[in-house]
């Protein structure tokens, strides 16, 4: 069986794929943190809604009596964080402490992703095998 023709598996792995190529980025800018000139790096982020266009993927209302959302779904969208932007003398503008706590929400949401990955393993083990 291949695991990714399955949406969450799919969806897990092109996750991790993202945050695989993310820490390479931030590790090149923690290595050029004293390059005069060096410019901090980052990817776009990955976001579920581009992941899945045209997948014909989402929720259905296929009932009348199914649920309807009590927000829409525009009032997540918003980034209202603050862009730090520092720059040194010598035209560095690596920040250190910045990459670092990339670094650590990149390993997090790797190990999710990759929780995610074995409990969909394991559940499908599970309807397999009944143990």
């Amino acid at each position: 069986m291949d695991l990714s023709t399955i949406g969450l598996f799919n969806l897990a792995s092109r996750r991790m794929d993202y945050l695989s190529a993310r820490h390479k980025v931030l590790a090149e800018n923690i290595a050029n943190a004293d390059t005069p000139g060096a410019r901090a790096r980052d990817l776009k982020p990955f976001t579920f809604a581009e992941a899945l266009k045209g997948a014909g993927a989402g929720p259905v209302r296929t009932d009348a009596a199914h649920l309807e959302p009590l927000r829409p779904a525009a009032a997540f969208r918003d980034d209202r964080r603050a862009a730090v932007y520092e720059t040194a003398p010598d035209g560095n503008s690596v920040i250190l402490e910045e990459q670092m706590t990339k670094t650590a929400e990149v390993r997090q949401q790797y190990d999710l992703a990759a929780n995610l990955f074995q409990k969909g393993v394991g559940m499908m083990r599970f309807a397999y095998t009944g143990r």
